[in-house]
């Protein structure tokens, strides 16, 4: 079965918002055997907006459009949608009820132009929103379906999984959802891998895809078949487990926390150059301080040595971006937090600060797993973005690589 997504909103357009609406949708679809066919973006004005539900309505089993159901002059969705399904409009009191318990939990004045968001299409049903006031929207003629749903992602996604996949599987009792398994590679390249597992080595009905991360790879496999999909993944692991460090939708940083809990291990960080970036991937993960105690952002060499007890001799003779200095920057925050388990990264992002002994993109790498000292010197390429996301990365899957009995050279 297929479907067609349709994005309104001239900010997507103009390169100011990215369109993660469309990824989110594709992929949850795909679960449910529902596989979009046909996508567009269109800006906030009637006419482009009637033009994409013409090119679409009738044609795909399930249409629908992201965006545009707000309060504001440019939220021109709904009006768009009851003229080229030829309904009327109804002012629908729960809606307007819920907006103003909305407005009086926030302690925030209810401006009347709020009032258009109660307004619904004749023979349209309004899904709930939870997360703000505009409703989302289903409408059925025939077989066909229709979803006009928020532009805020958090909206989107929260209408999606208490309404609409329901509605789907209701409405679409012969779609044959996707089994979806995926290993997540670390330390190999793409092409590596295309050699190492090719194509021809899948059972019928199975497909494979590479999908390249900022220094990562996911190898996912899909089909209509869970047994032949599992086939397929027991397949590939005795000749890529090496390079395997976690599975399906899994964080490096859920990987790591669970295993420091696994082992009843705490663990502290100590950041230069990726400013932070490790902790905030590390507490991004809800129940993280089960297992981390917390961590500096040591960016001067004053720092460094005030707090972390890095020597005076060691910051002249190595200087800041060494070995020996992550070593003794991961052994202060220990110290500092009384953790089992201590990172600390210490390099030179760019664009400028690089020498031709330091280039830009080499990082330092400090790491204390109970009785376990070692460090680690990387060069890494890219922009000072790709490096500090490369260095947070590499940061992480290597404090996994020990835990899981693994190599740490």
């Amino acid at each position: 079965m297929n479907a067609a997504i349709i994005t309104i909103g001239n900010e997507i357009l103009m390169g100011k918002t990215i369109n993660t609406n469309l990824a989110y949708l594709g992929s949850e679809l795909a679960k449910q055997g529902i596989f979009v066919e046909y996508a567009l973006t269109v800006k906030d004005e009637p006419n482009a907006i009637k033009q994409a539900l013409q090119d679409t309505w009738g044609k795909y089993k399930i249409v629908i459009t992201t965006g545009g159901l707000g309060p504001t002059e440019d939220d021109l969705t709904k009006s768009a949608i009851s003229e080229f399904f030829g309904k009327k409009q109804h002012f629908d009191d729960n809606i307007w009820e819920h907006i103003q318990k909305m407005f009086a939990f926030r302690n925030i004045p209810l401006p009347e132009t709020n009032r258009s968001q109660a307004m619904v299409p004749d023979d349209f049903i309004p899904l709930r929103n939870d997360l703000g006031t505009a409703p989302g929207l289903f409408y059925r003629e025939g077989d066909f379906l229709f979803f006009a749903l928020q532009g805020v992602p958090s909206e989107m996604k929260h209408i999606f999984e208490t309404h609409i996949k329901d509605i789907i599987t209701q409405n679409c009792p012969d779609a044959k959802p996707l089994s979806i398994k995926t290993l997540r590679t670390y330390g190999i390249a793409e092409s590596r891998l295309a050699e190492l597992f090719t194509l021809s080595n899948l059972p019928e009905g199975v497909s494979l895809a590479w999908l390249p991360q900022i220094g990562r790879v996911d190898l996912r496999f899909y089909g209509t078949d869970a047994n032949k999909v599992e086939e397929a993944v027991k397949k590939a692991l005795p000749v890529i487990k090496p390079f395997v460090w976690g599975y399906d939708e899994e964080s490096p940083a859920e990987i790591l926390l669970a295993l420091l809990w696994k082992n009843i291990y705490t663990l502290s960080v100590a950041e230069s150059c990726t400013g932070g970036l490790v902790q905030k991937l590390i507490t991004d993960i809800p129940g993280s301080s089960n297992s981390f105690l917390g961590g500096v952002i040591a960016y001067s060499n004053a720092l460094k040595k005030n707090l972390l007890n890095v020597s005076d001799t060691v910051l002249e003779t190595e200087g800041a971006v060494s070995e020996t200095c992550a070593l003794q920057m991961a052994e202060g925050i220990k110290s500092l937090t009384k953790s089992t388990c201590s990172i600390s990264i210490t390099g030179i992002a760019g664009p400028d600060g690089g020498t031709a002994e330091k280039p830009v993109g080499t990082v330092c790498f400090g790491f204390i797993a109970a009785e376990k000292y070692w460090s680690k010197k990387q060069f890494f390429t890219g922009d000072r973005e790709i490096i500090r996301i490369k260095a947070a990365d590499f940061a992480i899957l290597s404090l996994i690589q020990h835990l899981q009995g693994r190599n740490d050279n």
